[in-house]
């Protein structure tokens, strides 16, 4: 499964580049990966809950998105196909697609913090996170945050969006 909302912000910045134009963007908590072709892909895993934040001319194919999860929700539960592996896709310039294809090195969530009014870039992910990873002693707290300082370098490339390291295990 690809993510509804897959974009590649260092491709596409402009379809990206509108998160700090649209107050309802502060409500949703993006996915994000760092493939290892040094992408940053950002998603959300489940869009129909944040319809204020897209077009109204996209509100019946966001209950489309829904009435479809909905149907196959136990296929993706018993699987692991949401969340994060949904951005770790490659497309061929034919526009073909391989979800498996890709790998990512780690990946979180990014999200307005309405406390301090910054966004932040998490790790929080269970698959991509590489929390366990960290916690076993099979990755570095700095290796995974030298990876993360990469993604939000390339977010503040491409967007001009300052963002805010939130590393875990605390």
């Amino acid at each position: 499964m690809i993510n509804p909302v897959w974009i590649d912000i260092l491709a596409n910045p402009e379809e990206f580049g509108q998160i700090t134009e649209i107050e309802a963007f502060k409500d949703v908590v993006f996915l994000w990966v760092l493939r290892e072709d040094g992408r940053v892909i950002v998603g959300i895993e489940e869009p129909w809950k944040f319809p204020e934040a897209f077009d109204p001319s996209l509100h019946a194919t966001l209950e489309k998105m829904k009435e479809y999860f909905e149907e196959n929700k136990k296929y993706f539960e018993r699987d692991g196909s949401g969340g994060h592996p949904t951005l770790a896709a490659w497309f061929a310039d034919d526009g073909s697609s391989s979800c498996y294809a890709g790998a990512a090195y780690v990946g979180g969530e990014l999200r307005f913090n309405k406390q301090s009014g910054k966004w932040e870039l998490s790790n929080r992910s269970g698959r991509f996170g590489r929390i366990d990873e960290i916690k076993a002693n099979t990755v570095t707290k700095e290796e995974v945050a030298e990876k993360m300082i990469e993604a939000a370098k390339i977010i503040k490339e491409s967007i001009q969006l300052d963002v805010i390291l939130d590393i875990y295990p605390k």
